[in-house]
């Protein structure tokens, strides 16, 4: 492998400033659990006392210890609406428990953490401008562009109680004074602090340590539920930001993101026939390989670790390689490279 040419590919595809797509492994590293262990936490937590709830909850711990896989165990089974909440509900609580002890450590460590360092050099371009799309229900992208002195825009209005528009973004948001430019977060899924009012009002509503009463956290959860929900605001417009970023990016970095959502990757697999994807990943997943590598894509490099110490890389100009005793799935030690 010509490993200085890869280098520069790297490069040259990541300070171009790439859209940014953070999957449930851009997490991990925080604190936040991974779907297997939310899986075993909804096993262990939930229980009901109606005959019809129980039932299908057992249905439901059949199908994920069969599959191990809390997507596909959701897949299988339509939830009724007592299970369902009960779901948002346990979801939105672990979920919340992990984050905010993240959000504390942001707070008191002092230590610029490896999202951060790109998130700064990205911003330094010209445009001091960045996108980025998840899946995460979580606010690491929100700490990491706020320790990076960014503006964000999620769609919502910064306010202790913000409500969402679809015209926020379209602002000269990078160029305010006393920011170092503009980050768009658009979460497809939702957020910890997004809700919806008892009179069916969406809000934002920052750092809750509860779910305040007969408000229902604005999460999709794995599973049949979400392709219904997701019909309704804020995620339709939400959705529709997500598309015209993917359209419009000149490449892809994806952090921890495994192909597994199909309303992300449909307008990505489309786009990436012909513009530059980098992974970064723990793992690579077979969809990852199925869509990208199997795909026919012309320009990709996807790195995953190997043996816990080396790199796996595939290339689309140089096949695939392993590159020993370094483990460039860290992106502080990617970070190293691109800078």
């Amino acid at each position: 492998m010509d490993f200085e040419a890869l280098l520069k590919q790297l490069q040259d595809w990541t300070n171009k400033v790439p859209l940014i797509i953070l999957g449930s492994g851009a997490s991990v590293p925080f604190g936040l659990p991974s779907m297997w262990k939310l899986g075993e936490h909804l096993k262990s937590t939930l229980s009901f006392d109606n005959d019809i709830d129980i039932e299908q909850f057992e249905l439901f711990k059949r199908s994920l210890e069969e599959h191990q896989d809390l997507e596909k165990a959701l897949l299988g089974i339509q939830l009724n609406e007592n299970v369902l909440r009960a779901v948002i509900k346990a979801t939105w609580e672990l979920i919340s428990d992990a984050d905010l002890k993240a959000y504390k450590q942001f707070v008191l460590s002092g230590k610029e953490v490896p999202l951060v360092t790109l998130m700064k050099h990205l911003l330094s371009t010209t445009h001091r401008k960045l996108s980025i799309v998840t899946t995460n229900y979580d606010r690491i992208a929100e700490y990491c562009a706020s320790t990076s002195e960014a503006f964000i825009c999620t769609g919502y209005a910064p306010n202790y109680i913000g409500h969402f528009s679809d015209k926020i973004h379209t602002n000269a948001l990078a160029n305010i004074k006393g920011y170092s430019g503009q980050v768009n977060i658009w979460k497809v899924h939702g957020s910890l602090d997004w809700f919806e009012t008892p009179n069916k009002e969406n809000i934002h509503l920052p750092l809750r340590p509860d779910i305040p009463q007969d408000y229902k956290p604005l999460i999709v959860t794995p599973g049949l539920s979400k392709y219904a929900e997701t019909h309704n605001e804020p995620y339709r417009t939400i959705f529709a930001q997500a598309d015209t970023e993917i359209q419009n990016a000149n490449g892809y970095l994806c952090i921890g993101y495994g192909f597994n959502d199909v309303h992300v990757q449909s307008k990505l697999i489309q786009q990436i026939k012909t513009k530059p994807i980098i992974v970064i990943t723990k793992e690579l997943t077979p969809k990852t390989k199925e869509a990208i590598i199997d795909g026919g894509c012309k320009n990709y490099i996807l790195i995953e670790e190997s043996n816990i110490k080396d790199t796996k890389v595939y290339s689309s100009s140089q096949g695939e390689h392993i590159i020993e005793n370094v483990s460039y799935s860290n992106l502080a030690e990617y970070l190293k490279r691109i800078q």
